[in-house]
């Protein structure tokens, strides 16, 4: 509807032009013969003149400033210098006085204050701290001299500046220099009156190599051009002369065309830091000739600039009128009212700068569902509700918008969790109290995710990240099927981060070789040498960071990578025997754990078969470690999967043995060569009080050998323990008693260098 009021508006101002359009070329094509030659001498001449009022009015405002500069300069003493923080306070109030972006002062050692507009003054500031410009400035202003910079980037506003300084006195002695900041905008009032060329021109101003520095809101090309020899304004033929004439700075006239009219200007130098004047004459305000031309020329441009004037009025309350309704569209909801998130961005940023507190962001638990269930009418009546609630119980200069659907975003000053926690269930509680849906069977339910504030030194970063947080902190939330208040956890967070990490890099880090083949030996407790070793994995990253199994394996378990894995690191095993073989060392079987996922995979005997031929390395050194769980579900193909590998000569383990639901009977079916005690089981057997424990586990090793399977026992960790073993007959020992895990090149240096020599010290490392 607002579109198709403005398109009619736009429609009839468009028709009033075309018809003024017609009249003044009617009136126009009359005169135009005999007014031609007055009228180009008109047009030379007022521009010119026109150039030299304006070029006088920038240096009236230049000389202005340095004038006042130089006021304040003289009340600078020798005496007030000394207390710099005085001087800091004094320049920073003189500043808010005045138009000037930043005032600085050094003395002639090179230390000075400065005094910002929106910025704490500073009593410490060194001269080399400025910019280059910015410096040789005020280095002029030390030696004397009154001085203006260029145009440059400042590093103490973050704008485009240029400085004025004057050297400042104590009676006769030079004792510093007095330097101010200021933007080129301030000659913009100068150069963007209606009255330019009596209304039939601009003025831009620009500098040397053409770049325009301010652009007049009249001009006649509306594009976004950088400098005047982009775009329409130089033909090929005067763009070398024009160049030249800005090099030496010389006045120069030229034209351009532009959509099918010609336009004249004058290029004209200010004479201060090699600006320039850039004069357009559109040919709507001149006319010139003789006293009977003139009477109908006047009378003719009058009506004109009569309707100009009438029609820039009504355009500008037209634009007015359009602006505002793009404001109120752009930061507005146009349901509830409410700013949007666009809005609250910008509000959070600023306030962020002066104080501290927390945001919130606010749902309804399946939204979706109360749209289907009670129609969209409801539905919005309840959004609305919330706006109204949000309002009523946010404090001064708290906000909140709303973002889209069933989302609203709320900025409270608090940050003491359970004043934010109170806070938000009175605001759930009374949108629960005054909705229709909860006055029928409905339990609506709404959701906080809450996030507190703890950085001012950036706000928007600060800002952003908050609005981040509070994303994670609603998910939370979310989880509950009720209303629920979750606060931002950072901890938690890192432990979530680090699970997104490993997700998102895991195939990355397969292919690149990150994980990495680390060994722990075992010992045969009746010869204590060296008789195996297990494959266990670690992650390092390409930054040299460790991620541990505990950190990555359950996650793998839950995601199918693990088969991936697995036989990575049977491969890497296989990998690992070639190498010992190849430098002719009689390889340690390696036993590698097996996922459930992997072990029932369809073709998975024939991969492994394959990994054995690629290497050249017997199957025998293979071991496969399983757990018990594997068999609760169907013994029978368990079993005959066993016993193909077997079959293929690949050695069977059963892992943490002791530890949930272990079955004798489970034991007795399985047809596995090698039976591992849990650490767990060991520990408990190794209490004097846990006799009972030792005698099940005596009788479990009795048994196993009986039934052809060998015993490994993990969790070796002092000499008490091997002693134990050995006296209830336990095949294997495998701990930190012997060596925790160490890398695939320290087990070579360790155990492998040697191959006459496999005994493993009992001491602890």
């Amino acid at each position: 509807m607002i579109e198709e009021k403005l398109q009619r508006k736009l429609k009839n101002a468009m028709l009033l032009v075309i018809c003024m359009i017609l009249v003044f070329f009617t009136c126009g094509g009359l005169l135009s013969v005999y007014l031609q030659k007055a009228k180009n001498d008109a047009v030379k001449n007022q521009i010119v003149a026109e150039a030299e009022e304006y070029k006088s009015r920038v240096k009236k405002q230049l000389e202005a400033d340095f004038q006042i500069l130089s006021t304040l300069s003289v009340f600078i003493t020798e005496n007030n210098t000394a207390d710099r923080e005085s001087l800091a306070r004094a320049l920073k109030e003189a500043n808010q006085n005045n138009h000037f972006v930043t005032l600085v002062f050094y003395d002639r050692s090179g230390m000075g204050v400065i005094a910002s507009a929106d910025q704490e003054p500073r009593a410490d500031a060194a001269l080399s701290e400025l910019s280059p410009e910015g410096r040789r400035v005020v280095e002029e202003a030390l030696k004397g001299n009154i001085s203006v910079s260029q145009l440059f980037e400042s590093d103490i506003s973050d704008t485009q500046v240029f400085v004025y300084s004057v050297p400042v006195y104590d009676g006769d002695e030079l004792i510093g220099a007095l330097a101010a900041s200021d933007n080129i905008e301030i000659f913009s009032d100068i150069l963007s009156g209606n009255t330019v060329l009596s209304g039939g021109g601009y003025i831009h101003m620009l500098n040397s190599e053409g770049v325009f520095l301010i652009r007049s809101p009249k001009m006649i090309v509306q594009e976004d051009i950088p400098s005047i020899f982009d775009g329409p304004y130089l033909s090929d033929s005067s763009r070398d002369r024009v160049q030249s004439a800005l090099s030496n700075q010389e006045r120069i006239f030229s034209s351009f065309s532009y959509e099918g009219n010609t336009y004249p200007f004058l290029l004209e130098p200010v004479g201060v830091n090699n600006w320039y004047l850039f004069c357009v004459n559109t040919g709507e305000g001149l006319m010139a000739g003789s006293s009977t031309a003139a009477l109908v020329s006047q009378v003719t441009l009058g009506a004109v600039l009569l309707a100009v004037i009438t029609l820039m009025l009504w355009g500008y309350r037209l634009l007015q009128s359009y602006n505002q309704e793009l404001i109120r569209l752009a930061y507005h909801d146009s349901l509830t009212g409410a700013e949007n998130l666009v809005r609250f961005r910008q509000r959070l940023a600023e306030t962020l700068g002066r104080t501290e507190g927390s945001v919130t962001a606010v749902c309804v638990r399946q939204f979706a569902f109360i749209n289907e269930i009670f129609g969209k009418e409801k539905a919005d009546q309840l959004l609305v509700q919330m706006k109204i609630a949000a309002e009523s119980h946010l404090e001064q200069d708290e906000f909140f918008c709303r973002d889209g659907e069933d989302r609203f975003y709320l900025f409270m000053k608090d940050r003491d969790q359970e004043m934010i926690r109170r806070r938000l269930s009175d605001f759930m509680d009374e949108i629960q109290q005054n909705s229709e849906i909860s006055h029928t069977n409905y339990q609506l339910a709404i959701h906080c995710g809450v996030a507190l504030s703890d950085d001012r030194s950036n706000p928007d970063k600060a800002g952003e990240g908050l609005l981040t947080s509070v994303q994670f902190a609603l998910d939370k939330a979310r989880q509950s099927h009720t209303s629920s208040i979750w606060f931002f956890d950072a901890e938690l967070h890192k432990k979530e981060e680090l699970e997104n990490y490993v997700e998102s890099h895991m195939h990355q880090a397969l292919r690149d070789g990150e994980f990495k083949l680390f060994l722990q030996p075992k010992k045969d407790l009746k010869s204590g040498m060296l008789c195996g070793a297990e494959a266990l994995v670690r992650w390092s990253t390409g930054s040299g960071r460790m991620i541990f199994p505990d950190q990555f394996i359950p996650l793998f378990e839950r995601n199918g990578f693990c088969v991936q894995l697995d036989l990575y690191m049977v491969e890497q095993a296989c990998r690992q025997i070639r190498s010992w073989m190849e430098g002719g060392i009689t390889p340690v079987p390696i036993s590698v754990n097996q996922s459930k996922l992997l072990f029932f995979e369809e073709d998975y005997v024939g991969k492994l078969t394959e990994l054995v031929k690629k290497y050249h390395i017997p199957p025998r050194f293979i071991t496969l470690e399983i757990l018990e769980g594997l068999a609760l579900e169907n013994v029978e193909e368990l079993n005959a999967k066993i016993l193909q590998l077997q079959g293929e000569g690949f050695k069977i383990s059963l892992d943490d043995f002791g530890s949930g639901f272990s079955s004798l009977n489970t034991l007795g079916k399985l047809k596995i060569d090698e039976l591992k005690l849990d650490r767990d089981f060991l520990m408990s057997a190794s209490d004097q009080k846990e006799g009972r424990v030792r005698l099940i586990m005596e009788e479990i090793i009795r048994m196993a050998g009986r039934l052809g399977i060998s015993t490994v026992a993990e969790g070796v960790e002092i000499t008490e323990d091997e002693e134990l073993l050995l006296s209830i007959g336990c095949d294997v020992g495998q701990g930190y008693l012997y060596s925790k895990p160490i890398s695939a090149e320290e087990f070579d240096e360790k155990y492998m260098s040697t191959p006459g020599s496999r005994g493993i010290d009992t001491g602890k490392e």
